[in-house]
C-alpha cells in the first residue's frame, strides 16, 4: 500500500458464499492484509475466502459477537484495522478513500468514523445511515465490547470520512430471534445488562412482537443512569410505538415528545409527534410538526439512525393529505407537486397524483 500506515481487514463469517466476493473485491485494493475467522461455515464461504487470503480461521460460535471478532483482531498485524460484514458493499470512492488516508506518513488519528447506509431509494440515494467507528488504531483498548450489537468504546482521536459502507443484506435474510435469544442467555446467567446493552435488548423485544415487554425495558433505559443521548432519543420513539400499541395515546404522546430532551427536533421525532396529532384528527398541528420535520437537516454524524424520507418525502406527502383534509386543497396540491418532483414512483405520490388529477388540477 506504499509507505504510510498498514491496514488490515478483520472479518468474521459463516454461510456468506452468495457475497463474500463482492465485500473482498471492493476492499481488498485498500488493505494490505486480510483476516477472516469463520464460525461455522456449511457452504462454500471458507474456500472462497482463501482466494483472497491465507490468514483464514475456524472459531467455535459461541453467542458472542465480540469473542468472535476480538479473535480476528489477535490474528491482524497491521498498524489499523477496519471492520466489514460479508453483506456489505464498498464503493470503489469509499476503498479510494480509505486508501488515500492510510497513506498519510503522519496519520495519529484512533478511529475514524464512516457513514454506515443500511438502506437506499430506488436512485440509490441513502435512505438510512448512521455513522460507525469503522477503522481503528490496532492497541488493545480499541476491541469490541457486548455479545450483540457490538462496538468498540470511543476514545482517543476521532476523525471521519464522508464516503459510505453500504449494508446490502440479502432480501431472504433474517436474524429470527437469534439476537434476542443471546441478550435472554445472558440475562439467564445473572449477567446484568449495560445501559447500551438495554437498550438494545428493548429494540429486540419491540422488533420481535413482545411490545409491553419492550415498553419496560425502554421506558427503563430512557429514564436510567448511563447510555448515549441519541440512542434515548430512538427509545423514545420506540417507546412511542410501543404504547400506540399498547392503546395508550397519552403515553404515547409524552414519549415522543420526550425524545426532544435527547435531541434538537428532526424529521424523525417531528413526523412522529405530527402522525399521533393527524390520528387524533387535529391536522392542522400536524401540518406544523410535519412542516418542522421538512425543515430540519438529517445529521449522519450525530450516531443517530438517521433515515433520510422524514426530512422530504414523508413529511411532503403528509402535509399534502392534511391540507386536503383542511379543505385547503391548494396548498395541498403544491405539497404534493414538491413530492412528486422527489419521487415520482412512490406509490403514494402517484396515488395523489391520480386524486389530484380527478380534481381537475395539472401541472400544465
Amino acid at each position: 500500500m506504499g509507505n504510510g500506515m498498514t491496514l488490515g481487514l478483520a472479518m468474521i463469517v459463516k454461510n456468506e458464499s452468495a457475497v463474500l466476493a463482492r465485500v473482498l473485491d471492493g476492499i481488498k485494493n485498500a488493505v494490505d492484509e486480510i483476516v477472516i475467522v469463520d464460525t461455522g461455515s456449511t457452504d462454500d464461504t471458507v474456500e472462497i475466502a482463501r482466494r483472497y487470503t491465507d490468514e483464514v480461521y475456524a472459531f467455535v460460535w459461541a453467542d458472542d459477537f465480540s469473542a468472535a471478532r476480538n479473535f480476528a483482531l489477535s490474528k491482524v498485524t497491521a498498524d489499523y484495522w477496519i471492520w466489514l460484514d460479508a453483506d456489505d458493499i464498498v464503493p470503489p470512492n469509499t476503498a479510494n478513500a480509505i486508501a488515500r488516508l492510510m497513506r498519510k506518513k503522519a496519520l495519529t488519528a484512533d478511529i475514524i468514523m464512516m457513514p454506515y447506509v443500511a438502506a437506499v431509494d430506488e436512485n440509490g440515494k441513502p435512505t438510512f445511515a448512521y455513522h460507525r467507528e469503522r477503522i481503528l488504531r490496532n492497541v488493545p483498548r480499541n476491541r469490541w465490547q457486548g455479545a450483540v450489537h457490538e462496538a468498540v468504546e470511543l476514545s482517543g482521536m476521532v476523525i471521519s470520512l464522508n464516503e459510505p459502507i453500504i449494508h446490502a443484506k440479502p432480501t431472504d435474510r433474517t436474524n429470527g430471534t437469534r439476537n434476542l435469544d443471546i441478550y435472554e442467555k445472558l440475562i439467564a446467567s445473572g449477567r446484568t445488562l449495560s445501559p447500551r446493552e438495554r437498550y438494545y435488548y428493548g429494540r429486540e423485544l419491540f422488533y420481535n412482537g413482545r411490545t409491553a415487554d419492550a415498553a419496560r425495558e425502554l421506558g427503563a433505559f430512557v429514564d436510567g443512569d448511563g447510555g448515549f443521548a441519541a440512542n434515548k432519543a430512538d427509545a423514545c420513539l420506540l417507546l412511542s410505538d410501543c404504547f400506540s400499541a399498547l392503546n395508550d395515546e397519552r403515553s404515547a404522546m409524552q414519549a415522543a415528545l420526550y425524545r426532544f430532551a435527547f435531541t434538537t427536533p428532526d424529521g424523525e421525532g417531528c413526523c412522529k409527534v405530527g402522525a399521533l396529532f393527524f390520528a387524533h384528527g387535529d391536522y392542522r398541528t400536524a401540518a406544523h410538526w410535519y412542516r418542522l420535520a421538512l425543515r430540519s437537516k438529517p445529521n449522519v454524524k450525530s450516531g443517530a439512525f438517521v433515515q433520510a424520507d422524514y426530512y422530504g418525502i414523508i413529511p411532503l406527502i403528509w402535509l399534502t393529505v392534511c391540507y386536503d383534509r383542511l379543505g385547503e386543497t391548494k396548498k395541498a396540491y403544491a405539497y404534493h407537486r414538491r413530492a412528486k418532483k422527489l419521487r415520482p414512483n412512490d406509490k403514494s405520490v402517484i396515488a395523489n397524483d391520480e386524486y389530484f388529477t380527478a380534481k381537475g388540477f395539472s401541472d400544465v
